[in-house]
């Protein structure tokens, strides 16, 4: 293996975490629980701000192994029983004592969440105030990415927050599809051995499913109506099934990819379901589940890593397109044109937070990405109206100049309709 290849692989596996939970609020406890590593006496209060994406993400979600939801109820259980250690798994130990102590936390008004405004890029500060001294974490760009934490006597004497500009990996390397191809082709297989635990996590929580669940009644309908059942509704329903099952608060391990459990979910499941339909052997199964990670992370170089679009139908559909592309047999020309199959069909899908939806659209993403990867194989679009481009780094780029002005508004007018509503409640 060359040092580039080396280095692509430490990226794809430095992104591809063993999660339980919704990853925002996993990492919300994450901040709380690294906090309390360096604090001193009795707890008087913890202040999380967070940018409004993992604010929309983690307001309602279910935490696993329990009936609570939210940031504020995970960053409590983080600070009480949160092992920095167990990372994206933090939240998958503890006891009924342990829900006690947080509850008693959110009840006597200890735990705030706050968010901030103006904010691109994924942004957890959390404040710690004890007897002894006060303590600041910054979290930004990833979801256990701890870029400094301090130490203070009290709040005034915490210094200025500096945040450094982050040098995207994909984009300071000029990386690209060619190289992640090369890549693919060229790695042992030994070397994916994450994926395929990958593919044995994400697969059981797809076969964990409910009879009054959404994607075992939707199953049901088509039989009922005469559907037929084929590839693409095969590995639909296996990444909508897992997501649902997540959603719901499952104590299932998830692998991520790009660092996100719903990447992780799409991707290998989108891979799995493809490559067991077209008979491929597991070699190829878990190059194309790389590969497909990688496009993603590049997508996300463009994009960012948080946005008010939803990810899985722009980062993960575009990976996985490419991914089936080359599970069907497909070259690099046939994978550039199914990204824009991809792009100009599903881009601009909103994301509205973590909710039951998110099952349905990860769904509506694999099935577009399969159909555009199918495509891809017989016809070219040649089109250059709108945002198309020939080249796909240009493609990418305009979609990315669209989003970066919108983001925030969209995001901000979401969160005031969310937070109304709890108001109202």
């Amino acid at each position: 293996m060359n040092d580039r290849h080396r280095m692509i692989l430490e990226e794809l596996k430095s992104k591809s975490i063993i999660s339980i939970g919704g990853t925002e609020a996993v990492s919300v406890a994450y901040s709380a629980a690294y906090a309390r590593q360096r604090a001193g006496g009795a707890l008087r209060r913890i202040q999380i701000t967070v940018d409004s994406t993992i604010f929309k993400n983690g307001l309602n979600v279910s935490i696993p192994g329990c009936d609570e939801k939210g940031l504020d109820f995970a960053a409590a259980l983080g600070y009480v029983c949160g092992s920095t250690d167990r990372r994206l798994m933090l939240l998958s130990d503890y006891g009924p004592d342990d829900v006690l102590e947080a509850k008693r936390l959110l009840a006597h008004g200890m735990v705030s969440i706050l968010i901030k405004d103006d904010c691109d890029k994924l942004y957890i500060e959390t404040i710690l105030e004890n007897e002894q001294n006060v303590v600041r974490v910054l979290v930004l760009d990833h979801h256990l990415n701890v870029i400094s934490d301090e130490v203070a006597d009290c709040m005034e004497n915490l210094g200025n927050l500096h945040k450094p500009l982050a040098l995207d990996f994909i984009r300071s390397k000029n990386l690209g599809l060619e190289d992640f191809l090369d890549f693919v082709n060229h790695v042992d297989t030994e070397a994916l051995s994450f994926i395929r635990d990958g593919l044995r996590y994400n697969l059981a929580l797809a076969e964990y499913g409910s009879r009054d669940g959404m994607a075992d009644s939707f199953t049901r309908a088509m039989d009922r109506y005469g559907v037929a059942q084929d590839m693409v509704t095969y590995t639909q329903h296996l990444c909508v099934r897992a997501c649902e099952a997540r959603i719901r608060g499952v104590s299932l391990p998830v692998m991520t990819a790009a660092g996100s459990a719903n990447y992780g979910l799409a991707i290998y499941l989108a891979g799995y379901g493809v490559g067991s339909c077209l008979h491929s052997d597991e070699e190829r199964i878990l190059k194309a589940v790389a590969l497909s990670n990688l496009m993603s992370l590049c997508v996300n170089s463009y994009v960012g890593s948080v946005s008010s679009v939803c990810d899985c139908g722009l980062a993960v559909g575009v990976g996985t397109a490419v991914g089936c592309v080359y599970l069907l047999g497909g070259d690099c020309g046939a994978m550039v044109r199914s990204v824009k199959n991809m792009l100009s069909s599903v881009t601009g899908i909103i994301c509205e937070g973590s909710r039951m939806s998110c099952a349905w659209k990860v769904g509506l993403s694999v099935a577009w990405a399969i159909k555009s990867a199918i495509l891809a194989m017989e016809y070219e679009e040649t089109d250059e109206e709108g945002f198309w481009a020939d080249n796909l780094d240009r493609l990418l780029e305009n979609i990315a100049q669209i989003y970066r002005p919108l983001s925030h508004t969209i995001n901000q007018r979401i969160v005031d309709i969310i937070t109304g509503r709890e108001r109202e409640r």
